[in-house]
């Protein structure tokens, strides 16, 4: 709304767009003055209704057809329906009517971002901060947001710590960039952010609850489980602080606390599978296995396309020895989620369990297929032709794994193990060295899954080669 035009009074506002409320009911007519018009729309537009936004710029340029804010607001209304080219054209001709308006470059920079043209939208957001500006940390603030919506996240931040520079208390500026700096991984600045934001008000239970998240993202529990206490305390319906609060302490290991908590969140909302999933693997991790596969099967009940607690089934049975029960959960989950590697990996160990070893072969291709980063898929494919002897494909399997990891010590010890079990002493050597380059403290790796490598001069010789550059 233009308020240099007029001292718009909240009363005359809130009368203003009461009746225009009237009229669109009645579908009668009305007669509102242009800076009514404007504050009718900028009401409709904040509140995200957009239709009415548009009957409302439907009457005012009926009422006043040359009214340029009324354009513009027209603009605004193209650019929230996705008429990004009718937006822009528009804009355009007001251009060669004001040069000098603000709305209309914000405007444009706006709807440029959401074409993603943001070399463009960043020419006109910068034309329209060289004019006059009433409150320039509430402009640089919406920029910053036009930004953060289009995924421009360091365009974001850069704007809205130009915003804080303006106005050091502005809260939304400095919630909202403690929201883009934890997008971008910023964790310290994040909650520095934050931080500010609690010195000018330290009862918002949200911002708690953003620290919270910030701290789980570092993987610092403690601090992010204390972040989630003071959010319930200030608000202890506050689900999602529950549900986190139960996360973080299962990430710290805490899985009797996190049981109660995670109960606790269930006491609020009892038809959330995933809760009930996470639960079960608590009582996992507990090795509490009947009490898991209870949650487990609570989870499917609520949600039968639930693959993670089809899964986590899957591993109770696994590791219960029922394979057969296991391998039917496997595949569910795998009906459901069919590019997730780690389903594929069980479902692989447990074939070749049972012996079925050309299924077996299958599912781990497809595994290391979908996530070639994944030691652990590796080294179990290797250890399944180990056991059956057919170590040379034992071999062959970490040599594919190495050119996806080309600096991963376990594939190198492991390689170790293979060659010399083969009594390639020298290729072993090689390896070994390779493991050794990589990450000196982990040569228990290779002992601990072959031991007659400690009778090995070549393998005695580099350990101590490289013992001394150690310290």
């Amino acid at each position: 709304m233009n308020e240099d035009a007029r001292d718009f009074e909240e009363d005359d506002f809130e009368e203003a767009v009461a009746r225009f409320r009237k009229m669109v009911k009645s579908d009668a007519s009305d007669y509102f003055d242009v800076y009514e018009v404007e504050g009718i729309i900028d009401y409709f537009l904040e509140e995200g209704r957009i239709k009415m936004a548009r009957k409302a710029v439907d009457t005012g340029l009926l009422l006043h057809p040359t009214a340029l804010s009324i354009k513009i607001r027209q603009a605004q209304v193209f650019m929230h329906e996705g008429q990004l080219e009718e937006c822009l054209d528009l804009l355009g001709m007001a251009e060669k009517i004001d040069a000098t308006n603000v709305e209309i470059y914000l405007t444009k920079g706006g709807a440029l971002n959401l074409l993603g043209d943001v070399g463009k939208a960043v020419e006109a957001f910068e034309y329209a901060l060289t004019l006059p500006i009433d409150d320039p940390d509430e402009t640089l603030y919406n920029i910053g947001i036009s930004f953060g919506t289009a995924g421009e996240t360091h365009l974001a931040i850069k704007y809205l710590e130009k915003a804080t520079r303006a106005n050091p208390t502005n809260e939304i500026v400095l919630y909202e960039l403690g929201y883009y700096y934890d997008k971008n991984s910023q964790f310290e600045s994040s909650i520095e952010s934050y931080d500010k934001y609690l010195d000018i008000d330290p009862f918002n239970h949200s911002v708690w609850y953003n620290i919270g998240i910030t701290y789980n993202r570092m993987g610092m529990f403690e601090k992010a489980i204390e972040a989630y206490d003071y959010s319930l305390v200030l608000n202890g319906e506050f689900l999602h602080a529950h549900f986190n609060k139960a996360n973080a302490l299962a990430n710290n290991n805490q899985f009797e606390e996190a049981i109660d908590c995670y109960l606790e969140y269930l006491e609020l909302d009892k038809e959330n599978d995933d809760a009930y999933c996470y639960l079960a693997e608590c009582y996992l991790n507990s090795d509490r296995y009947p009490e898991a596969l209870i949650n487990y099967k609570h989870a499917i009940r609520i949600n039968k396309d639930n693959s993670s607690a089809w899964y986590g089934s899957g591993l109770i049975m696994w590791s219960e020895g029922e394979l057969l029960q296991a391998q039917t959960f496997f595949k569910k989950a795998i009906s459901i989620e069919d590019d997730n590697s780690d389903f594929w990996a069980m479902d692989a160990k447990v074939h070749a369990e049972l012996n079925e070893n050309q299924e077996a072969i299958e599912s781990f291709e497809i595994a290391t297929m979908l996530e070639p980063e994944n030691i652990e898929n590796w080294l179990s494919y290797s250890e399944m032709f180990y056991d059956i002897d057919d170590t040379d494909r034992a071999i062959q399997v970490l040599k594919t794994a190495n050119k996806y990891n080309k600096s991963n010590a376990y594939l190198n010890y492991r390689l170790t193990a293979y060659l010399l079990d083969k009594n390639e002493e020298l290729e072993a050597a090689c390896h070994f060295e390779k493991a050794l380059k990589i990450d000196y403290s982990k040569q228990d790796e290779l002992f601990e899954f072959y031991p007659e490598a400690l009778k090995i001069e070549s393998i005695k010789k580099l350990i101590s080669q490289y013992q001394t550059t150690k310290f």
